[in-house]
């Protein structure tokens, strides 16, 4: 019998973290996923998965996903309309449109279920980086140089390189370039204008080369408390085999800084929580530069680093976040986290396929000590593709990073 009561419908790009530490926190959960990894279905009453409803594979979809969640999530309402909460991941980060067709889909069928996400105001003030960077600005922050590309596309030798070109919207370090002179710069643009390149729609800005680190904070629309600061792996083709140069990888938590850098992430990132009126958990990422952290980008909704998180830290902050949006959980949220003590690293990292991977190897792999996100063994995994994730808790940030190197070597091994 399914516990109405304490039910939800979580949705995202890679759902399985958050189901588990659902599931573990006495939810009945309900999932719309991109991949449908095996370890998923262990933790959910019921799922939709994107890859299998549309027949396709990753790199097919992956750009247009966002088009299809809200679809399947109304779906899945539609079959269990009890459904208490409802919970969004990655994959709608800059969808606005999208939000707001499953709102007033709810609205108009009377659903009861409560919305655990970010308002939709503050998700576009959120996602809109300039307005982000003249608020911090007026703070008297530091901030990379930006401006639209439209604006100076036609001043192309004239602009100071190295740079990025970034769209303004997209998030695990898609449609992201390092530019080091004009030929580089029009090359990328005639690579995207394949799809499509609609200059308003993309950002030049200053490149900040350093240690990227991450912020995860928790809100209630008014006060703000910090989670952690996190170490990011960033574009990692030495090990991961990351597809692109800004490619999310992972990260250790916590991250390995000084007290006055970590100092300044906190405040910049809970400043800008209560400012914006972010509710729940959410992530903001950091460059540091000359022990200066210089904001890159917030992401409105639980961040990829929350379970090496929960591991760090021995507590259910997907649990939180729900309290969060309650009345009287806020008081037990700040309870809960001051309580809390890190006493271990906990490194997590993405496996990108190097090669086609035989799909007889994914059980060699999935049976490995910390692995998870495991992908099924009903086709092969193309390169580019994720193939895993490796969770590796220690008691020191380097035997917690190496731990996961070993776990890659193991891969490696099997896949050769």
């Amino acid at each position: 019998m399914s516990n109405k009561e304490e039910s939800i419908l979580v949705a995202g790009f890679n759902t399985r973290p958050l189901v588990y530490s659902l599931h573990r926190a006495g939810y009945d959960v309900y999932a719309v996923d991109f991949f449908g990894d095996s370890d998923l279905y262990p933790y959910v009453k019921d799922s939709l998965i994107l890859t299998e409803k549309l027949n396709t594979n990753y790199d097919f979809v992956k750009n247009i996903y966002n088009e299809y969640l809200p679809l399947l999530i109304l779906e899945l309402l539609d079959k269990y309309p009890y459904i208490k909460y409802l919970l969004i991941g990655s994959g709608l980060d800059d969808g606005i449109e999208e939000r707001a067709l499953i709102l007033k889909d709810i609205n108009r069928k009377k659903y009861k279920i409560l919305n655990l996400n970010n308002e939709l105001e503050a998700i576009k003030k959120s996602r809109n980086i300039k307005f982000i960077f003249s608020i911090l600005k007026k703070l008297g922050y530091d901030v990379p140089r930006t401006v639209s590309f439209d604006k100076v596309s036609s001043k192309i030798n004239e602009l100071e390189y190295t740079l990025i070109l970034k769209k303004k919207s997209g998030s695990g370090g898609t449609n992201v370039y390092k530019i080091q002179n004009a030929s580089d710069l029009s090359f990328h643009i005639n690579l995207i204008n394949r799809e499509g390149f609609v200059p308003k729609d993309w950002l030049i800005q200053e490149y900040i080369e350093g240690n990227p680190v991450s912020c995860t904070t928790i809100s209630n629309g008014v006060e703000s408390e910090l989670i952690s600061v996190n170490q990011q792996i960033i574009g990692d083709n030495k090990y991961l085999n990351a597809p692109k140069d800004f490619m999310y990888c992972g990260n250790v938590v916590p991250a390995n800084v000084f007290a006055e850098e970590r100092k300044l992430i906190v405040d910049i990132s809970l400043k800008l929580s209560t400012e914006l009126g972010l509710k729940g958990i959410n992530g903001f990422d950091f460059v540091l530069r000359d022990h200066y952290p210089y904001l890159i980008e917030i992401n409105p909704r639980i961040p990829g680093s929350i379970r090496a998180s929960e591991e760090s830290m021995n507590i259910n902050l997907l649990d939180l976040h729900i309290k969060s949006f309650t009345e009287n959980g806020w008081e037990f949220v700040k309870k809960t986290l001051k309580d809390a003590k890190t006493e271990n690293f906990t490194t997590k990292m993405i496996f990108f396929a190097p090669k086609e991977i035989d799909k007889n190897l994914l059980d060699k792999i999935n049976d490995l000590d910390n692995v998870h996100d495991k992908s099924e063994p009903v086709k092969s995994i193309y390169k580019n593709e994720p193939v895993c994730t490796i969770l590796f808790k220690a008691k020191s940030f380097s035997d917690s990073y190496l731990g996961g190197l070993k776990v890659v070597d193991k891969i490696k091994k099997i896949i050769k």
